[in-house]
């Protein structure tokens, strides 16, 4: 409806251009209201001591010219009644003044009768009926600053007509009237030029891919489009009192970065400054007034500022001058400035909504690709202070449906965000957090009260929250505060706000339903597993039993490590694959000095126990792949090495007495005091004229020699 709303206000201007005379203008005019509105009469009047009707139009009907007779009209109002419509209170719009009557009628019917009053200084006003009108339309005169344009296009046209009309019944008896006369024509003229300028100007706005981009286009086109000298756009921040200009003119008329630059709004003209902060007025012109550049004089002239305004909040403004041109500023270009004031607010409000909407969106895509309810806070945090320029933000979260509350992150007074995991308490008596719970999807706020860090008060401020929830599940709290800059919440802010934390309840809420399914999942898959491993295990549970059985036959239950049979497989197996290959082979036996002593001083248990740990001595030296450690029998150990040297065999060997003879167990029996081992060596490169038993029978042959010479070392033979 929008789109066809400004397709008809363009083609009604350009049929306004085409009127040669009053009645093809309210023609037009009538055409255009009725499309859009459907009121069942219009009235078109001019103002006088009594209202004139200049033409009636009657839904379905061919419009009355009724060539400024007295009213006498064939409708349910009367004069009187239609006095009362035009002065009640304006308020229907912010472009345009419209005022609204509820009438009741003789027959206990009741009509809305809407007024649009359109005036000028020495101008008589010309005032527009509608009786039952479309009232949801009606709505578009407060959203669409165009429909003042074409309706303040629409008085000045008709003026000129009116005009014209005056003048051609009356003698032109002197230049000078011919001249105002012409004169004034001109003005019309430029006028209507310019608001169709101005249409043009909006629509570049909108455009504008940027909010930088169009405070740059609304600084020039002022200049380049309605003619104006000197114009520079700034912006204000009410609270420190600072303004901040953006684009300027310099003395050659050129546009001009002025960014960089801020000034303390005490600095501007005392009249001006009380216009901008204590009225709402959207122009004010100072004239004979000295002109600045760089805040130092430059000339004298006028000096105008046309104000920006978002309802009661104060945007910044456009300063004007006429240092270059010293051109004085006429009624009808204050009109327009006025008109254009409301124009370009709505421009960079909308610009603000694109903006907004833009982050919505990235951050709805950047907190979903979050792993976990915890980061998403985090960048949650990140997205207020970075991108919506907030003060201080902290979220907690609840799993109890509001009974507890856990902090995740915040930030701290300096404006650093901070982990708050730490916080985990009952939810506590708080006013602001009993009012978000009782506004669901509100931001809600108090004023001027002390702001927290730790339990403790930092500062005056207001302070703000929402409840994150999910359709009756309480999810946690955003909560806010402005403790860093003062700077109060606009209504773009709360509704930002107010967006940002429903998506985050909604993304927290997805994520903690993904991590439900996942959780069910697995555990489904673990129960499906089980059953599985179950069914697996019940199959192959004599096979298991077969080679737990098989294993233990290997093992020395005692020291266990390998046993006897053990040992013989392993050397049978590793004897032909060395003989195949003619490799080497290494067998050493060990065997526990004075052991019988020990047995029958310490007893069996404690015999029992020295030797596991003579076993695990020796076997921490021989864990490579292919090396066997095994108990032979009784205090007895022998060891089956493949591929080695003897030097090798040799040094590993002594390394195990030294490791034992360390240990210090000790053996009150024995000449050392303490337990030790003898251990003889025997290797050879195998070959088939080698008898299998012969290696066996060297390396006992070894071991008697080390216990003959004296026990606690080894001996070594090589078999050629």
């Amino acid at each position: 409806m929008k789109k066809f709303v400004l397709e008809q206000v363009s083609i009604t201007q350009n049929a306004f251009l085409g009127c040669q005379d009053a009645k093809s203008l309210i023609t037009n005019m009538s055409h255009f209201i009725s499309l859009i509105w459907q009121p069942h009469e219009t009235f078109f009047c001019i103002e006088a001591d009594q209202f004139k009707c200049l033409a009636q139009h009657t839904l379905g009907q061919p419009i009355i010219h009724l060539a400024l007779s007295p009213t006498k009209l064939k409708a349910k109002i009367s004069n009187d009644q239609l006095w009362q419509l035009a002065s009640q209170q304006e308020k229907l719009s912010a472009y345009l003044p419209i005022t609204y009557l509820n009438i009741e009628n003789s027959d206990n019917t009741c009509d809305n009768w809407y007024c649009l009053k359109l005036q000028m200084v020495d101008k008589p006003g010309i005032f527009i009926f509608l009786q039952n009108p479309n009232n949801e339309q009606m709505d578009l005169w407060n959203s669409e600053p165009l429909l003042a344009s074409l309706a303040m296009q629409f008085f000045h046209l008709l003026q000129k007509f009116i005009l014209n009309q005056k003048y051609k019944t009356q003698i032109v008896k002197n230049d000078k009237l011919e001249a105002l006369y012409l004169q004034e024509i001109n003005l019309q003229q430029d006028f209507s030029s310019k608001v169709l300028k101005l249409h043009k100007m909006t629509q570049e706005l909108l455009a504008a891919p940027t909010l930088d981009a169009l405070y740059k286009i609304s600084v020039t086109t002022l200049r380049d489009v309605l003619g104006f000298d000197r114009t520079c756009l700034i912006l204000a921040d009410t609270v420190q009192h600072i303004m901040y200009p953006t684009y300027g003119t310099n003395d050659n008329g050129d546009t001009t970065d002025e960014s960089q630059q801020t000034y303390d709004m005490e600095t501007l003209d005392p009249r001006i400054l009380h216009t901008i902060l204590h009225t709402k007025k959207l122009l004010e012109v100072i004239e004979n007034t000295p002109l600045y550049t760089a805040e130092k004089v430059v000339g004298i002239g006028w000096n105008a500022v046309v104000i920006l305004r978002d309802g009661d909040n104060l945007i910044g403004w456009i300063s004007i001058d006429n240092l270059l041109k010293n051109q004085v500023i006429l009624d009808y270009e204050k009109e327009l400035l006025i008109l254009y004031s409301s124009m370009l607010s709505s421009a960079i409000v909308q610009k603000h909504e694109e903006s907004n909407l833009h982050i919505l969106h990235n951050s709805v895509v950047q907190l979903s690709h979050q792993k976990t309810e915890f980061t998403i806070c985090r960048v949650a945090i990140e997205i207020i202070r970075e991108q919506l320029k907030l003060d201080r933000a902290a979220i907690f979260l609840s799993y109890d449906n509001g009974q507890t509350m856990r902090g995740t992150f915040g930030t701290d007074i300096n404006g650093v965000i901070v982990e708050e995991t730490h916080f985990n308490d009952p939810l506590a008596k708080n006013s602001l957090l009993e009012l978000a719970i009782d506004s669901p999807h509100q931001l809600v706020m108090e004023k001027s009260v002390p702001l927290y860090h730790n339990r403790k008060i930092v500062g005056h401020g207001w302070n703000a929250a929402m409840l994150l929830r999910n359709q009756d599940q309480v999810i946690g709290f955003l909560v806010l505060d402005n403790l860093i800059n003062k700077r109060q919440l606009s209504s773009h802010n709360k509704h930002m706000l107010t967006l940002f934390a429903s998506n985050l309840a909604e993304i927290i809420s997805r994520k903690r339903a993904e991590e439900s399914v996942y959780k069910l999942n697995n555990e489904l898959e673990h129960l499906v597993t089980e059953r599985t491993v179950q069914l697996e295990n019940a199959n192959k549970a004599l096979e298991a039993s077969n080679q737990k059985l098989e294993q233990l036959s290997l093992i020395d239950s005692l020291t266990a490590i390998a046993n006897r049979r053990h040992f013989d497989e392993s050397y049978q197996r590793e004897w032909a694959t060395a003989c195949r290959h003619s490799l080497n082979l290494s067998i050493i036996m060990l065997d526990v000095d004075y052991f019988k002593t020990y047995n029958d001083f310490y007893g069996h248990q404690q015999g029992d126990k020295c030797l596991r740990e003579v076993a695990q001595v020796i076997k921490k030296h021989f864990r490579r792949a292919g090396e066997l450690v095994a108990r032979y029998g009784g205090e007895e150990f022998v060891v089956l090495l493949g591929h080695s040297s003897e030097q090798d065999v040799h040094q590993r060997i002594k390394a195990v007495i030294d490791d034992l003879f360390l240990q210090n167990i000790k053996h009150l029996k024995s000449p050392l005091q303490r337990v030790t081992l003898s251990a003889g060596v025997a290797t050879s490169q195998i070959t088939e004229n080698i008898q299998q038993n012969e290696l066996l029978k060297r390396a006992d042959k070894a071991l008697y020699q080390a216990k003959s010479e004296g026990r606690n070392r080894l001996v070594t033979t090589c078999m050629v």
